[in-house]
């Protein structure tokens, strides 16, 4: 990762220029989590680029996440992030049970594909989410933009698992005990 990319995504972690004073009770509850433990280290947060901020806010608060405000960004930290000269960049934070997504959202949206979600390639595979019945969430992410990825649908033992995506792409694991 480039130096530039982690000054970035330090400056966005610990919510500078994202409309939210760190340590406000806004920032703790949708944003970035900013509180090291003890070792001096926290998680804040995954990054998804989305080409639609709306619509992709909307997919994830039918999974339940609480959303914030979304908060452009001054140009230097759109190029920082990757974008061109003219880019318009916002954010927005969304959170549930203590994991805080920021959706990343740049004008005009980048024309590339979302990753394939493929633990064969390096990076990020996926997100996992755990559920009490699949196909109950499964209609969730179709009435909301995602799409359910049926060929994946697999039985570990207890454990029932379908992949899906939600409206860029992106791969989520959805997962919970199978009914007997």
């Amino acid at each position: 990762m480039k130096f530039s990319h982690v000054m970035g995504a330090s400056l966005l972690a610990l919510g500078l220029g994202a409309g939210i004073a760190p340590g406000t009770a806004a920032a703790a509850d949708v944003g970035p989590n900013t509180t090291p433990g003890a070792d001096g280290i926290v998680f804040a947060n995954v990054s998804i680029s989305v080409a639609d901020l709306a619509k992709s806010a909307k997919f994830y608060q039918a999974l339940g996440f609480e959303a914030g405000a979304a908060t452009p960004l001054p140009a230097p930290i759109a190029k920082l992030l990757g974008g061109k000269a003219d880019a318009k960049l916002q954010i927005q934070f969304l959170k549930r049970d203590g994991v805080a997504l920021e959706l990343v959202n740049f004008a005009p949206a980048p024309a590339k594909a979302a990753s394939t979600g493929s633990a064969g390639q390096l990076g990020l595979a996926h997100i996992a989410i755990r559920v009490d019945n699949v196909d109950r969430v499964a209609k969730i992410v179709t009435e909301n933009g995602g799409k359910t990825l049926d060929k994946t649908r697999t039985k570990l033992g207890p454990i029932d698992i379908l992949f899906v995506t939600d409206p860029d792409g992106t791969r989520i694991e959805v997962a919970s005990q199978a009914k007997s």
